[in-house]
């Protein structure tokens, strides 16, 4: 258990830095809104853009609504988290290496298996906290507009893609970090993942001949123009729960053999 309050404080000051500057966007979105609400002539301007915001897997559907608006903006979400969460799952195991304190961690009567789960529990607390944080902000901000129950069941199924999408990338970044030998390189690794995948997911998106490769980009499992609709398919949470499962299983399994650079 002091391992868990351990983590929390120290991953607690990145955390509140992610949050405010997403609070401070939601405000900024919702304020935007507030011109496209009635301004249809701004609306119909966008649509030239259409191609465009097909690239990054965004729909240009019901942009009058908040639900709809939200949905355009959703690349603001999911990248975020999908950075957040990589890093995360790296730092979370490498910090010990990295501050040298990992000496004295694991000379305690602890096992390392106690410590993997430990800060694996803390980074589930904070990829939770931080899809609960990011609808609840999106619902303040937006709450001025009459929202419908058409909003609210957009939010669930969102922050049901977003919980996902964390999950999958912080469970790759902590892969890496108890894999690799050089814990400097976990990082990179995953940041290059979450970024390198986002690419790919701008480039099937044009190129329908490459829309096979949708099974291995995680952005594309909870497609928000589905999430829009209300539809998730199980083989997306299936692929997810593959991709999280098989990685957690890679941490204590090479976890346990890595020698440690102190």
């Amino acid at each position: 258990m002091n391992i868990i309050y351990r983590e929390l404080r120290a991953n607690l000051k990145s955390y509140i830095i992610w949050m405010v500057s997403l609070m401070l966007l939601f405000v900024a979105v919702s304020t935007e809104f507030s011109a496209f609400k009635d301004n249809p002539d701004i609306i119909d301007a966008l649509e030239g853009f259409d191609a465009f915001y097909q690239a990054l897997g965004i729909t240009m559907s019901n942009m009058s609504t908040p639900e709809g608006y939200i949905s355009m903006m959703s690349i603001y979400l999911y990248v975020p988290i999908a950075i957040y969460s990589a890093l995360l799952g790296s730092s979370i195991i490498s910090k010990e290496e990295r501050a040298k304190t990992a000496e004295y961690l694991f000379t305690l009567p602890i096992k390392r298996e106690t410590v993997i789960r430990s800060k694996m529990i803390v980074g589930f607390i904070y990829v939770l906290s931080f899809v609960l944080v990011i609808i609840l902000g999106l619902t303040i901000t937006f709450y001025r507009f009459e929202l419908t129950s058409s909003f609210y069941n957009f939010m669930f199924y969102l922050g049901f893609g977003l919980f996902f999408t964390g999950l999958i990338f912080m469970s790759i970044g902590l892969f890496f970090a108890s894999y690799l030998k050089q814990y400097k390189r976990s990082g990179a690794i995953s940041l290059a993942i979450a970024i390198g995948t986002f690419m790919l997911n701008m480039v099937v998106q044009l190129v329908e001949e490459l829309d096979f490769l949708k099974y291995v980009i995680p952005y594309k499992y909870f497609d928000v123009e589905e999430v829009l609709k209300g539809n998730i398919e199980l083989i997306y949470v299936l692929l997810s729960l593959i991709i999280i499962c098989s990685s957690i299983t890679g941490v204590f399994i090479f976890y346990k053999k890595r020698d440690l650079y102190i």
